[in-house]
């Protein structure tokens, strides 16, 4: 029976524990990996990306205007000699620096680079030393040079091995009183890998590549440290050096065809920082989770949880069966052999019915009578409204003229409520001082049966009666006295 019982369930918790893992498998495979939204997924991290950078820039030459159209800053231009301009130059340029520090627009973004040009595109100094004086910027970033010339503000990338620069540079024209372009100030940010963790985290959170697109290639400049080298091998793939050209030049999102590596792929020229070859690319997984398998194994544990437990609960449920099954056998068995004075002696929930009528067939087989009572020897069936009738005594001895006069006055003075239900009263206090039950006595049954009394007395005497409560040994008898007519 343990087998039968461990088996059968154990099937069912197996079934529905496979059928769960199979069809949540399937309709979350449809949900996690479907290319389209994932491709979109792609799409909307990086156009999210490229409006984060584009702010950036805005910001910055929005606070460079704010910050460089002071006298102190217009004061350099005015020294006579280039030294005490450098100097000066060195001295505005360390404030503004310490300024943009303690700005929340450069949050996470601290300036490497805060230089003063002249109106030639020439530094006139940096913050923090002496580097770069006399460099030719504007010549080597047209971008600066054409700033200068419009006298307005702009961002470019920097991007020079040479000179070791890396930069999101963002830049804005100094003016002297009468309106006239004096020079420019560079503030320059790092374009780095922490620079791309911070727009991930502040848009999508989805991996960012930053890079140059040359001809066949793509030359990766910085990611935002949540790639992983597949996604940097993946950038080699032609599908995604095709889509970075193809971005450049119509400066739309490109979406990368098919998974390349573990990833879809979307590319677009960068945003805010005029002309230039860089592009932008955003990296999404195939499936919103590694492994289907990897979310769904719970099933299965559960799965192997549940059969745990129909094993125990079978061992406990068949041993609460067979164990009083075996008994009832081996019982039977030793009735057959000649054991006629066995009787079963189990209680159980299930089986207590089936033993006690086992026990009442081989009374009645065997002609012993049933024991009715219980341990202390009383019955074990509750008295009766006929077992009160059937003991209820009457004693005729005073119907003829012989009675007490004061009892007959009395008894004939009271009203017939009152009467019964005195009668009641001394009738159940004398069953209780003898002890016996009277729950079974209910006044309408009393009443019933001395009323048909007196009914049967009258017709037999002539005479009406009443009737006196008397205690005689362990009996309660009740007394016929005959009233006046």
């Amino acid at each position: 029976m343990r087998f039968k019982i461990i088996l059968v369930n154990a099937g069912i918790v197996l079934l529905v524990a496979l059928l769960s893992y199979v069809l949540l498998s399937s309709s979350l495979r449809s949900v996690v990996a479907d290319p389209a939204e994932r491709k979109q997924d792609a799409e909307r991290a990086l156009r999210a990306a490229n409006a984060q950078l584009a702010l950036d820039a805005f910001r910055h030459e929005r606070w460079i205007e704010k910050n460089v159209n002071t006298d102190s800053v217009r004061s350099v231009f005015s020294l006579g000699t280039l030294e005490a301009r450098q100097q000066a130059a060195l001295s505005e340029m360390n404030r503004l620096r310490a300024a943009a520090q303690a700005d929340a627009e450069f949050e996470r973004m601290v300036p490497s680079l805060v230089a003063l040009l002249d109106e030639q595109g020439v530094v006139v100094s940096r913050d923090g030393s002496d580097l770069l004086r006399g460099e030719k910027l504007g010549e080597a970033y047209p971008a600066l040079a054409e700033s200068l010339k419009s006298g307005r503000a702009g961002s470019a990338v920097w991007i020079n091995r040479q000179r070791q620069e890396q930069l999101f540079a963002s830049f804005a024209p100094v003016r002297g009183e009468n309106g006239a372009t004096l020079g420019a100030v560079v503030v320059g940010t790092p374009l780095n890998d922490e620079r791309l963790s911070r727009t991930s985290e502040l848009t999508s959170g989805s991996a960012l590549l930053f890079g140059r697109a040359a001809d066949s290639v793509i030359e990766i400049v910085a990611d935002s440290g949540n790639t992983g080298s597949d996604t940097l091998a993946a950038t080699k793939n032609s599908a995604v050096v095709a889509a970075a050209k193809s971005a450049r030049t119509s400066k739309n999102v490109v979406n990368v065809d098919g998974v390349q590596g573990s990833r879809y792929f979307s590319a677009a020229a960068l945003d805010g920082y005029g002309a230039t070859d860089a592009v932008l690319l955003a990296a999404v997984p195939a499936s919103r989770v590694g492994n289907v398998s990897e979310l769904l194994w719970p099933i299965l544990a559960v799965g192997g949880l549940g059969l745990i437990l129909v094993v125990a609960g079978g061992v406990l449920l068949g041993n609460y069966i067979s164990q009083p099954v075996s008994e009832l056998e081996d019982g039977l068995l030793a009735i057959i052999n000649g054991n006629s004075d066995l009787r079963f002696q189990l209680e159980h929930e299930e089986l207590g019915g089936l033993v006690f009528r086992i026990n009442s067939l081989l009374n009645a087989m065997m002609g012993v009578p049933e024991d009715t009572t219980d341990e202390q020897g009383r019955p074990s069936t509750a008295p009766s409204g006929r077992d009160f009738q059937e003991a209820l005594a009457v004693d005729e001895g005073s119907v003829s003229d012989n009675a007490d006069p004061a009892v007959v006055a009395a008894l004939a003075g009271e009203s017939a409520d009152q009467y019964y239900k005195r009668l009641y009263g001394e009738y159940i206090a004398a069953k209780r001082k003898l002890g016996d039950p009277v729950d079974h006595i209910t006044e309408r049954a009393f009443l019933e049966r001395i009323q048909g009394s007196e009914r049967e007395m009258a017709q037999k005497h002539g005479r009406p009666v009443r009737y006196q409560i008397q205690l005689r040994g362990n009996t309660v008898v009740l007394v016929a006295i005959a009233m006046p007519g």
